[in-house]
């Protein structure tokens, strides 16, 4: 009986054993499952359709190797944009997280030059389309290598902002696979990323708080030429985008001080320079101890007016004889001269006298509008008075008078009637010099090389500049009748007067003949009120911009990847219809945007339109011709000088791209 107790107990207790060890190796599988199953998942994603992340490998540092340089490749799509280190008025800039990764001391999101973006007057800072955020991680044992899960945290938006996270398992780190294309792509983006200033290398010289405005004043060593400056101060607000101008050297930053505490930013400011190649900060501490010193006289004295842009001034002027707009002009003077060799020596050299003080005085009226239209606070244009169908029609007068009486209709220069009104003891000095401000008028629709960039900086300095510039290039425009006035020698070296000079004049005749009708076709134009744009081509490729409609639309271009190809032209510009014949509708420029699917955009400026006047000022131009050339790897565009050459149009479209 015992017994049967004994093994009836022993059974239980075996059963009941049996059952723990059951339930437990269940419980132990069950939580083994769940280990494996949260591993494999740890670093599972959301999936995205506007945005995209991957993580490039780039290389060790051999001279410190517990540092890495890796790749955090953003990828997303038209219309979305992710943020800078600062935001802006709005945003979240993007984050790193370490915590669970093994064998990382440290982690440095490094951020290249962002675009400033403006929506309905909010501005942000950020990128669009694609953009690789350099990453330098230290290792806490170079022997060992890095692991875990490396998770990014993010906002990315679009007409609303969504909040991203990814999580990068660095055991799937490709340490091999495209190699030198990763890096290569890295260290590009690496290069965006703005640099601290060396001491000397853009050196705070004063700073002046006037009329509501802090005005930072800089000795720009570099010589950079901002595109945009970012100003933040010490809690990391940033501004309105100040006004900046960088001359001979001196670069100046102007701060609106309506919506700041100007002494608060006068103790600290964090100024970011953006440029199309290597882009800057500067930190400014303590700038009040700075004082004025009368900088701003300084500035606009002739110690910073610089002997290069006189020189580029003047021969701005020369080359303006050769232009097709003045030759003709410039060869009946010289006809005239021959004509006049064998007069009194004081007669011949006040001749020539009043035909420079007609240039010379006509150049002083430009600045004299200028410097009135300036004042009263629109923007100035160089040969705009083309645009003005009344003085399209004065101008057809002239060049049919000359014309004609090249061609023999009057006996003299000009009709004896009005030459009676018009002498100087019988001598006709008052023709000599209307003759000069004819010459000059007919000179503004030529923008030749030198002269835009001498125009351009007359019209967006100050006053002294404007008036010196202008007066400067009227000498230049002078300068064959000047050396003529001093050595009249000179002269002689042309043939008597014979049947080659009234073939000349024929010649000449025919030549101001033309021009008229071309004048004619321009007031035409101006007295056409049709309002649709002209029609260039039917390719594709060939976009008439309505900048009015659109002022983006190069940057929408570039930003679904395209080259861009600027071209603004008028009808009564004639350096824009030598670049068209001889360059832009040759074979080979053709064959070129074909081939590299670059999409030109037209500009039409032969009527007055002050959207194209505003982007041409915020270029730095004031007249025309204007070319630029945009791709993805140019986004801020490239300005090509006033003649263009398929060589130059070839090398920047490659950079583009």
């Amino acid at each position: 009986m015992y017994n049967h107790v004994m093994n009836l107990n022993s059974k239980k207790t075996a059963i009941i054993f049996l059952s723990f060890i059951f339930f437990y190796i269940v419980n132990l599988g069950t939580c083994f499952s769940n280990t494996l199953l949260q591993n494999k998942f740890l670093d599972k994603n959301e999936s995205y359709d506007f945005v995209q992340f991957d993580l490039l490998f780039g290389k060790k540092y051999e001279q410190e190797p517990s540092k890495f340089l890796l790749g955090l490749k953003v990828t997303l799509s038209p219309k979305w944009k992710i943020y800078w280190r600062n935001p802006g008025d709005a945003g979240l800039p993007p984050e790193i997280n370490i915590k669970s990764t093994n064998n990382i001391k440290s982690v440095d999101l490094l951020f290249p030059s962002p675009k400033r973006f403006d929506f309905y007057g909010i501005e942000t800072f950020g990128y669009d389309e694609r953009i690789i955020f350099p990453l330098i991680i230290k290792t806490l044992d170079n022997s060992k290598k890095i692991s875990g899960i490396l998770e990014l945290n993010a906002q990315v938006c679009s007409e609303i902002c969504v909040p991203v996270s990814h999580k990068f398992n660095l055991l799937n780190l490709n340490y091999t696979k495209n190699i030198s294309s990763s890096l290569e792509d890295i260290l590009l983006y690496n290069s965006k990323v703005p640099k601290l200033f060396k001491i000397n290398e853009l050196k705070l010289i004063s700073t002046i708080i006037e009329e509501n405005k802090l005005k930072f004043n800089f000795l720009n060593n570099l010589n950079i030429k901002p595109i945009d400056v970012i100003v933040e101060d010490i809690d990391g607000n940033i501004h309105k985008k100040p006004l900046y101008e960088s001359k001979n050297k001196i670069l100046k930053v102007i701060i609106d001080a309506n919506t700041i505490k100007v002494n608060y930013l006068n103790k600290y400011a964090k100024l970011t320079f953006l440029t199309n190649d290597i882009s800057y900060e500067k930190v400014i501490q303590g700038s009040k101890k700075l004082k004025n010193n009368n900088l701003d006289k300084k500035l606009n004295s002739n110690e910073y007016f610089g002997f290069e842009i006189i020189l580029i001034a003047f021969l701005g002027g020369i080359i303006l004889n050769f232009m097709p707009c003045v030759l003709p002009i410039l060869s009946i003077k010289m006809v005239q001269l021959v004509s006049y060799r064998s007069s009194n020596k004081d007669v011949y050299r006040n001749k020539i006298f009043f035909n420079i003080l007609g240039i010379l005085t006509t150049f002083l009226l430009f600045a004299i509008t200028a410097h009135l239209i300036k004042t009263a606070g629109n923007i100035v244009g160089w040969g705009i008075q083309f645009q003005n169908p009344y003085f399209v029609f004065f101008m057809i007068i002239l060049t049919l008078f000359f014309s004609l009486n090249l061609f023999g209709f009057f006996q003299y220069f000009i009709p004896s009637k009005i030459l009676t009104i018009l002498s100087y003891k019988k001598e006709g000095f008052l023709g000599d010099f209307f003759t000069g401000m004819f010459l000059t008028l007919l000179a503004t629709p030529c923008t030749a090389p030198l002269v835009g960039t001498a125009i351009g900086f007359a019209l967006s300095g100050s006053i002294f500049q404007i008036y010196s510039i202008l007066l400067i290039m009227g000498i230049g425009l002078s300068m064959p009748l000047i050396l003529i006035l001093m050595f009249p020698s000179i002269i002689t070296l042309l043939p008597k007067p014979g049947n080659w000079l009234i073939m000349f004049k024929k010649i000449m005749g025919l030549l101001l003949l033309l021009t008229t009708m071309w004048l004619t076709s321009i007031f035409l134009e101006l007295n056409n009120n049709n309002t649709i744009s002209k029609k260039y081509s039917d390719s594709d490729l060939i976009i008439n911009w309505d900048i009015n409609n659109n002022i983006n639309l190069p940057e929408e271009l570039v930003n679904q990847g395209n080259i861009v190809f600027l071209d603004i032209t008028a009808d009564w510009c004639l350096t824009c219809l030598v670049n068209k014949t001889l360059v832009l509708d040759t074979q080979e420029v053709t064959e070129l945007f074909q081939n590299n699917k670059v999409i030109t955009l037209r500009l039409d400026w032969t009527k007055p339109n002050k959207n194209i006047k505003i982007f041409l000022a915020n270029n730095g131009r004031f007249g025309i011709p204007f070319n630029k050339v945009y791709g993805p790897s140019m986004r801020n565009g490239r300005i090509f000088p006033e003649l263009l050459n398929v060589k130059m149009i070839r090398k920047y479209i490659k950079i583009a791209k």
